[in-house]
């Protein structure tokens, strides 16, 4: 009896799904999130810096937005992600290239749900977010076929090929694009690797067994060559959706790839075709060096309390010192002088200093900029009129000589410059000291080194080639504050961030 009663109350056994269910099923519960990340990656793609607090700002307004209006969701999107009209361009382009729906992988919406009534190459909206399918229905939908694993809808992948159902098709290719981690994409010799692994995923394996089956039966060889017809279409379209992420994802890492051996090579050896990027990475790396050094003088440097100033202020309280006075130090701006030698190939290396120099802005306050050969030139008047991009180009070609004197440049310097020079004066000299066996006119040097708050000579020559041939630079460097090589884009920007920095320790 008891064991007749105990037969009645289990509960009927239970079929366990594969692991891969599973792994489907933890997807689908968190699509918007991975949906999200996906186009924080494009964003990144097209040059969009994304901060973390925008991150979660966005998340926020999609929680709040929904995806079923597509104009309401890119303008949530770009109000917390864009905070500039060039950000904003790169905002909109970058929102229709990945919100696009051409072909039958982009008509699921991001969460995986689909569209009804969406036709291939139409401009579509995404989908509302779809609620979270109930463990019942998964049960019921997840064991159809051999194995138990086929998918969406339960559907074998021969089934959704054969029916021509495009948006089960989309939702099954996107989840297995996401399975196999395609947002990490970075070369196009990943391409072929990706487009097996997205067929294997959706259900390659099964399809092949099919085929080969419907072949060996000689009652279906019209459905040998309809199933062989439909992988070859298979392959045609994961192929393209996978190249056309690769054009997504894939831009950021090669571009970033690029700009790091850029920013490490000789300024010498920098192609004129790189010329574009390189204004480029100037341009972000003085941005960068400005914001982190705006946020220093921002913060309120109290220091040491100022007593007698406190109790002063304080007499009329009986001492009680309602009110604090704290010494604080003056943050100044430096004044910078730049002499830059434009002769040979270290006129590569002067472009990019004065390029750096003037993408500062507010961080320098005053920028003379002198170029030579073998006569100093004041340029300042030239970036003062022009971009800085032409007024670089315009000095390299305006500016030049036979040879390189610094002998009487530094002569010019002292005429022209040296009662100029005081103790809030940082004077940057950019040249390889090579003089032509000419007189070198050291005491100069010394007046400066003397006159100046400091004097930093960058040089692009190694420090052994210093004093070989006719180097005078071991004879400059003893009147130098800080004499050091100097060839790439990395050396030019720890040398200002040092310039600004120990400015701001020492004003």
């Amino acid at each position: 009896m008891s064991s007749s009663s105990s037969s009645k109350t289990s509960p009927p056994p239970t079929r366990r799904c594969p692991p891969c269910c599973n792994k489907r099923a933890r997807m689908r519960r968190v699509p918007v999130q991975a949906t999200l990340e996906d186009f924080f990656k494009a964003l990144r793609g097209s040059d969009l810096e994304i901060h973390l607090n925008a991150q979660v700002d966005a998340a926020r307004a999609v929680e709040l937005v929904g995806w079923s209006d597509r104009a309401l969701l890119k303008s949530a999107l770009g109000t917390t992600l864009a905070k500039t009209t060039v950000d904003r361009a790169l905002f909109d382009e970058a929102f229709d290239h990945f919100f696009r729906f051409s072909s039958f992988e982009n008509l699921a919406a991001p969460g995986g749900a689909v569209r009804p009534g969406v036709q291939p190459g139409a401009d579509a909206t995404p989908a509302q977010d779809p609620p979270e399918q109930s463990p019942k229905n998964q049960t019921a939908t997840g064991s159809g076929g051999p194995g138990g694993c086929q998918g969406s809808g339960g559907q074998a992948l021969s089934q959704l090929l054969l029916s021509g159902d495009s948006a089960a098709l989309a939702k099954r290719m996107q989840e297995a694009a996401r399975e196999v981690g395609l947002t990490d994409i970075w070369f196009f010799t990943q391409k072929g690797f990706y487009t097996q692994k997205i067929q294997q995923a959706m259900g390659l394996e099964l399809l092949d067994r099919e085929i080969s089956d419907a072949k060996r039966q000689t009652l279906a060889p019209e459905r040998a060559k309809e199933l062989e017809l439909a992988r070859k279409k298979l392959f045609e379209e994961v192929r393209n959706f996978v190249e056309r992420k690769l054009a997504l994802f894939g831009t950021a890492p090669t571009r970033q790839l690029h700009d790091d051996f850029l920013q490490t090579q000789k300024l010498s050896n920098i192609e004129k075709r790189d010329f574009a990027r390189m204004h480029v990475i100037v341009s972000k790396i003085a941005k960068r060096l400005a914001d982190r050094h705006s946020r220093r003088k921002k913060q309120r440097v109290r220091g040491q309390l100022d007593f007698r100033k406190t109790l002063r202020k304080n007499a009329a309280y009986d001492g009680v010192m309602f009110e604090t006075f704290w010494r604080s130090k003056v943050v100044d701006r430096p004044r910078v002088v730049a002499i830059c030698d434009v002769s040979g190939s270290v006129r590569q290396y002067a472009r990019f200093l004065l390029l750096f120099l003037h993408s500062l802005g507010e961080q320098v306050s005053d920028v003379r900029s002198f170029a030579f050969t073998n006569h100093l030139v004041d340029v300042s008047d030239t970036f003062e009129l022009l971009p800085v991009e032409q007024a670089v180009d315009k000095v390299m070609q305006a500016v030049g000589g036979s040879g390189t004197d610094y002998g009487q440049t530094l002569l010019d310097i002292e005429e022209q410059l040296l009662g100029d020079i005081d103790r809030r004066t940082t004077v940057l000299i950019l040249g390889d000291a090579r003089n032509n066996r000419g007189e070198a006119h050291v005491e100069v040097m010394k007046q400066l080194y003397e006159r100046a708050r400091r004097v930093i000579w960058l040089n692009p020559e190694p420090t052994s080639f210093w004093g070989l041939g006719d180097s005078e630079m071991k004879r400059y460097a003893p009147y130098c504050h800080i004499a050091r090589e100097c060839n790439s884009l990395t050396h030019l920007e720890s040398t200002l961030d040092a310039l600004l920095r120990t400015h701001s320790a020492s004003a």
